[in-house]
């Protein structure tokens, strides 16, 4: 039994606004050293997937900078390893309406493969998955699909992709696409296990008649019409979806519980990164820092609470930082208060400058900028 990965780095980025303007959702930094790719990619690489592609769409240098050579996830390989699919590989300018065309961008890549099953999966969604028990529970199953589920939270707000009214096996009442989940349902995590030939001759068959909508249009249309058997992995772990701003935010400042941490970052399957040596964190004589996720690098001089630093970032005396997320080289000034904010790669904040947003909604600073 063999498998390849292929991985969407970033169809649905809307809800991440402008944390996805310059950047695919699968560059998104995450948890102080990560970005949103190394999970989903360190769980194919724990579950013996070693034949990756991953199907950009735009903004990807960050994302291919990121990758380097691959050696961090063992890919950098003669045979198999990870291949960058871009829209021009098929001769397309670069939009994608939808993962059905994203997917024909990657035939050429499936054609050359002789594996018999392919993993489909997002980048927006964190876990720490066994691949090899969900390939597993597909073969027994007989279905020509495995969707991996997971149960909808009691205080889940948002509307999900996939919406399935109950999940027994390879039974559910309904499919439902963009719907407000309700409790005791289960909802997609974005994560999919077909042959690849069936999918060959789907999406081959679907791109020709013009469809273009995965979830919509190869899945609850085949499911509707009884042409495609859809069964269903329930994943009971810790999900984190980082489809909005707030999501993105709160899962940041969750990944300081330790709970959390021993649910994502298990020692047996870890989770592989681009390694970048630096110093060791300065803490300044009259500093503060009070239940946060601080990387190497950081050289703090003023106050941090409950909150998430990357790599060089600088607290000046008398700064203050609360409930937020600071990405890697920003500096926050003397006298500076940032609370519940997002502040993006390489931004400085002036002198006395304050940036507030409030809990339920996070104020976004673009990368780059001067405030």
């Amino acid at each position: 039994m063999k498998a390849v990965g292929l991985i969407f780095s970033g169809m649905y980025n809307d809800g991440l606004d402008n944390l996805t303007r310059g950047r695919t959702v699968a560059s998104v930094p995450f948890g102080g050293r990560y970005r949103l790719i190394d999970f989903i990619l360190s769980n194919m690489v724990n579950s013996d997937i070693m034949d990756i592609g991953v199907i950009t769409k735009y903004n990807y240098h960050s994302l291919t900078d990121h990758l380097g050579n691959c050696q961090d996830w063992d890919l950098s390989r003669k045979r198999g390893g990870l291949v960058i699919i871009p829209p021009f590989s098929t001769g397309t300018s670069g939009g994608y309406r939808g993962k059905i065309e994203e997917l024909r961008a990657a035939l050429t890549f499936l054609n050359g493969k002789d594996a018999d099953y392919v993993i489909l999966a997002d980048t927006d969604t964190i876990c720490n998955i066994d691949f090899k028990a969900v390939i597993k529970s597909h073969i027994e199953s007989g279905n020509d699909m495995t969707i991996v589920t997971a149960k909808v939270p009691e205080d889940e707000k948002g509307t999900s992709e996939l919406v399935f009214d109950s999940v027994n096996g390879r039974d559910t009442d309904g499919i439902y696409l963009n719907y407000a989940a309700k409790k005791g349902q289960y909802s997609s995590i974005g994560m999919y296990v077909i042959s690849r030939s069936l999918l060959i001759e789907l999406v081959t068959s679907l791109a020709a008649k013009g469809f273009y909508h995965l979830e919509r249009d190869l899945i609850q249309q085949g499911f509707n019409k009884g042409t495609l058997s859809i069964g269903f992995f329930r994943f009971d772990g810790l999900v984190l979806r980082n489809r909005t701003i707030r999501e993105y935010h709160t899962n940041n400042l969750m990944l300081k519980e330790e709970w959390v941490r021993n649910e994502i970052f298990r020692p047996e399957a870890p989770i592989y990164t681009t390694v970048r040596d630096e110093v060791s964190t300065y803490y300044g004589e009259y500093s503060s820092a009070s239940d946060c996720l601080i990387a190497d690098g950081c050289r703090i001089l003023g106050r941090v609470d409950n909150s998430v630093l990357f790599r060089n970032v600088v607290i000046e005396k008398n700064a203050v930082v609360r409930n937020s997320v600071i990405m890697a080289g920003c500096t926050i000034r003397e006298g500076a208060v940032v609370e519940n904010a997002i502040i993006d790669k390489e931004v400085t904040v002036t002198e006395l400058r304050s940036i507030i947003g409030a809990p339920q909604s996070p104020t976004i600073i673009q990368k780059g900028e001067t405030v």
